[in-house]
């Protein structure tokens, strides 16, 4: 009997100093559970984007399904989309190239800057095909030739991180008459190939041959920088993703800096 009143007078002392330490806590924060914003969403202008699934140039970069028309180019060399490229894109001749290229022979010795490859310095090789025409200035190249860009991270003038390999290869005539017969691939440092394709409209390297066609005098071959027998061209003269900077909503957001609760906790710091 005597134990259970000292069990019992426990019990209540113990409720009585939570009670009393619960006072004081609300007494130490006045503001506890008075947020004028605390039930109301977060941001009244959610959803409410008029340009939301207006962008004119979703499907139509490699990259769109995580950065449609974003001004970056797949080519980049960390490669935010195309180094994760759909399951099942092969490309033999890619491929090959991509494990032979450093037996081939080298046309720079000093990396050259390239903004057409996502600001990366580059070393081109060219195989045996490719390396008559390539050295005399005979152009255009025959089918078979095949030239190679191994790209590295500019870092402060020097090669860093190895990123994208870039593949053209000469197809046989009529491949793509448009685009001088050129087939393009872009394969990740691992080998896995993140690009393949012609200079064709809905081709996911359109944009290169977009880009290549300013260097027609060379048989669509810049080789700025290299021994190659080539006449000068200026680089960049084709956008790198043809999408970029076409998104007529940005910057149209009218619900921005619109929170109404932004700023107004009126208990922020009085804790």
């Amino acid at each position: 009997m005597f134990r259970a009143v000292v069990t019992g007078v426990a019990i209540a002392s113990a409720l009585t100093l939570a009670a009393g330490s619960a006072a004081v806590a609300q007494k130490a924060n006045p503001c506890a559970a008075k947020n004028p914003c605390a039930t109301r969403p977060v941001n009244p202008c959610a959803a409410k984007n008029p340009c939301a699934a207006r962008n004119p140039c979703a499907a139509q970069t490699p990259c769109a399904a995580k950065q449609p028309c974003a001004a970056q180019n797949p080519c980049a060399p960390k490669q935010p989309c195309a180094a994760k490229p759909a399951a099942g894109v092969q490309d033999r001749a890619a491929q090959a190239a991509f494990k032979q290229y450093r037996q081939w022979k080298k046309v720079n010795a000093e990396p050259v800057k390239s903004a057409t490859h996502g600001n990366t310095l580059v070393f081109t090789y060219v195989n045996k095909t490719a390396e008559g025409p390539a050295m005399k200035g005979q152009f255009p190249f025959p089918a078979g030739a095949v030239l190679v860009k191994e790209a590295f991270e500019d870092q402060g003038g020097k090669p860093g991180a190895r990123g994208n390999v870039f593949v053209m290869e000469k197809r046989k005539k009529g491949y793509d008459p448009a685009n001088a017969d050129w087939h393009y691939a872009v394969v990740a440092p691992d080998g896995r190939v993140a690009m393949t394709g012609s200079g064709k409209a809905g081709s996911p390297t359109q944009f290169c041959a977009a880009c290549h066609q300013s260097a027609k005098a060379n048989d669509y071959v810049f080789g700025n920088g290299t021994t190659m027998k080539v006449k000068p061209v200026q680089l960049g003269q084709a956008p790198q993703n043809p999408c970029a900077a076409r998104n007529p909503c940005a910057a149209k957001n009218p619900c921005a800096a619109k929170n109404p609760c932004a700023a107004r906790n009126p208990c922020a710091g009085r804790r």
